[in-house]
């Protein structure tokens, strides 16, 4: 038994290194902004932290034309071609001058915007300097770490980063009029941590950066344009909540969400990073029979997840924003719903689909199921008074729809076998 249990870890250790350092990323990503999550609450107030949390969901659609899906794709190309570095420089070099082009044209639309539309509505500068979340998706090649399988440097890096971004909300930030250090603040920590993994691709794993031809790049932007659709699909029924919350319900209400959104991601973490750290992996081996082993552990850690977080929603809830953030527990338990689901969307999607070449009709089920999200906004705007918990309520059963309409296709094109399938 021992035996056995040694030799699965050894045929797994890419795995559980990655794991291991993905888990501990992200419980800096979530456990330091969380820290400092009461603070800012207290010294800002809900107006101004809602408007600052208002300015990243803005922004953020930016950021999605940014990535354009290289987080996918790329990692796909680089994990198959980790052992040729002429292909890997090409690789490299092709999705930074991509992302690149799209981050020029993105702050040139954004100018126009702020300037001609009510987008800003007086706060111009919290949009410009909000702009960073769209500089590190350009800057940061997770994509190519996630690739080659080396996720400890994106650790370390992203360790520094967060550690400075703490220090320096409790030094610069003392009211509700400093609310534009907090996107200063994470700019600086953005800039720190992609100038090292520059520095660490380019020098120490000595990538060479060239000008591929204009054919390469659009092979690139073509291999990776279904998923960007998809992204733009999940952003509509994400990230749209707290765009329609601020604009029809206020901003106080964008900060009862966002403090749900925030414990909730904080659910759906664990199956995040073992997406991330078995993606490689299957993209390479394609192994059904783990790929099921996977879901079936993937469903239940969820679930319990979710009963555990019943217990303890109100606590917790008093602890980070204080008795006037308890609104926020009704939301809290609805969007928690979406962790099991989306555990299963996860694994149907983006651990069969992508790997095994099926990224139009991955992209076919996000694109519609942004459609879905917009029909049941229009329905309840229509016919019935908006508010959080009807909006959180369409979030989940969007997802479910995904979750559906994902097992559907993995059925259409006989992946849910007991088999290995190389393609």
């Amino acid at each position: 038994m021992i035996e056995k249990v040694k030799k699965i870890l050894k045929a797994n250790k890419s795995v559980l290194s990655n794991f291991s350092y993905l888990s501990a990323m992200q419980v800096f990503n979530l456990a330091l902004p969380l820290l400092t999550y009461p603070y800012l609450i207290r010294v800002l107030g809900k107006e101004a932290y809602g408007l600052v949390i208002f300015a990243q969901a803005i922004i953020s659609y930016f950021m999605i034309l940014v990535s354009f899906g290289f987080n996918m794709s790329a990692t796909k190309e680089v994990s198959v071609h980790r052992d040729d570095k002429e292909k890997l420089s090409e690789i490299v070099s092709s999705i930074y001058i991509i992302k690149g082009v799209l981050l020029i044209a993105s702050f040139i639309v954004l100018l126009i915007a702020a300037e001609l539309t009510e987008i800003a509505k007086g706060y111009n500068s919290l949009f410009y300097l909000t702009f960073w979340i769209c500089w590190y998706e350009w800057i940061f090649p997770l994509w190519y770490f996630q690739g080659i399988e080396k996720m400890k440097f994106i650790t370390f890096i992203t360790l520094l980063s967060r550690l400075i971004f703490v220090a320096l909300i409790f030094i610069l930030i003392q009211n509700e009029n400093d609310f534009l250090f907090y996107p200063i603040i994470n700019g600086i920590g953005a800039l720190i941590s992609g100038v090292i993994s520059l520095y660490i691709v380019f020098f120490k794993h000595q990538i060479k950066f060239k000008f591929p031809k204009l054919k390469t790049l659009s092979y690139y932007l073509k291999e990776s344009a279904p998923i960007f659709v998809s992204q733009v699909s999940i952003k509509i029924y994400v990230n749209s909540n707290k765009v329609i919350i601020g604009s029809l319900l206020g901003l106080q209400e964008v900060a009862y969400y966002d403090l749900a959104e925030k414990m909730v991601t904080v659910l759906k973490t664990p199956q995040g990073i073992l997406g991330q750290a078995l993606f490689p992996k299957i993209s390479k081996d394609k192994d059904v029979l783990f790929v099921r082993r996977v879901f079936k552990i993937s469903v239940l850690f969820n679930v319990t997840l979710f009963l555990i977080m019943l217990i303890f929603v109100k606590p917790l809830v008093l602890l980070l924003g204080g008795i006037d953030m308890t609104p926020a527990i009704p939301i809290v338990i609805i969007l928690g719903l979406t962790a099991p689901i989306v555990a299963m969307s996860n694994v149907f999607g983006v651990q069969l689909l992508i790997p095994f070449g099926y990224n139009k009709a991955f992209s076919k089920v996000i694109l519609m199921s942004g459609l879905v999200y917009l029909l049941l906004v229009g329905v309840t705007w229509t016919f019935i008074d908006m508010s959080i918990e009807l909006i959180s309520t369409i979030t989940v059963l969007t997802e479910l729809y995904v979750t559906l309409y994902m097992f559907h296709h993995v059925l259409k094109y006989n992946l849910w076998k007991k088999r290995n399938m190389i393609i």
